[in-house]
């Protein structure tokens, strides 16, 4: 990998002023984002400490918590900001317009409530589940290029649904007090066993005049996190005991895996603020 790209990327609003020279002679205040820039659109631009906006979605999804697996092709989606201290160490920025750093589509629980296979797509016991952010994450665009330790630390809960309300509003697979973390990697885990290595991909990465650096065919992993158990499923959380017995929950490490595969693109904080600044 270009060790120079890393240190531009680092570089933050330094690396894109000096870019940018074309940018900086047009008209400020355009109403809306080009079509090329509309997935920045929730970058926390305001805070003046931005220098970078980071977006990222994914093609494919797949979590193997225990003995169940849950796939989706639906994207789940990262929003953020990112600004650099003096060393170009990133810090995480979370979005400030009122939307969440990572937005997911509900995703069919295989088995439903009990567990039985087959179960159907609707109906009282068919579950979803939703993975939502439970911290800040971290970011190491270092480590994502280079494929040397985790590129996104992600805290999370999932939030388990069905559509007669049987689990209420906050049934959850984790928690802010005991999120699931992820330690995705473009490298190779080195998870406690049973689980064996397995490795991601970093991906083509292209950057433009713009400051604008894309990341496709990306492929992050993680098998080494572990899975705490359901909680406030059902009145009192009367359920939590049927999903942990039929999910395997809570599930040591070693004994999950998470895969993303999909896109990231970063673009420069002064660029986006030209058209929303």
């Amino acid at each position: 990998m270009n060790r120079s790209l890393v240190r531009w990327i680092a570089g933050g609003a330094v690396a894109a002023a000096s870019s940018l020279p074309l940018l900086i002679s047009q008209p400020a205040g355009a109403a809306s984002l080009p079509a090329n820039l509309a997935k920045f659109a929730n970058c926390p631009i305001d805070n003046p400490s931005v220098d970078v906006c980071l977006y990222s979605a994914t093609s494919s999804t797949t979590f193997v918590i225990g003995s169940t697996t849950i796939t989706s092709t639906s994207p789940t989606k990262v929003s953020l900001g990112l600004s650099f201290n003096a060393q170009g160490q990133p810090t995480v920025v979370l979005p400030d317009n009122g939307t969440q750093a990572i937005t997911s589509p509900a995703i069919p629980l295989p088995g439903g409530l009990l567990g039985i296979p087959g179960a159907p797509d609707s109906g009282p016991l068919q579950v979803t589940v939703t993975p939502q952010l439970a911290g800040t994450p971290v970011v190491s665009l270092g480590n994502l290029l280079t494929a040397n330790g985790p590129g996104f630390t992600l805290p999370i809960d999932v939030l388990i649904s069905n559509s007669s309300g049987l689990l209420g509003s906050d049934c959850t697979i984790g928690d802010a007090a005991s999120p699931i973390t992820l330690n995705l990697t473009t490298g190779t885990t080195n998870p406690p066993s049973p689980n064996k290595p397995i490795s991601g991909q970093v991906g083509t990465v292209k950057s433009k005049n713009t400051g604008i650096v894309s990341i496709r065919g990306l492929k992050l992993v993680d098998n080494a996190f572990a899975v705490p158990s359901a909680d406030n499923c059902g009145p009192g959380g009367i359920l939590d005991e049927i999903l942990d017995l039929d999910k395997g929950l809570p599930s040591a490490a070693g004994n999950n895996a998470a895969t993303l595969a999909g896109s990231s693109f970063t673009a420069p904080a002064s660029l986006i603020r030209k058209y929303l600044g």
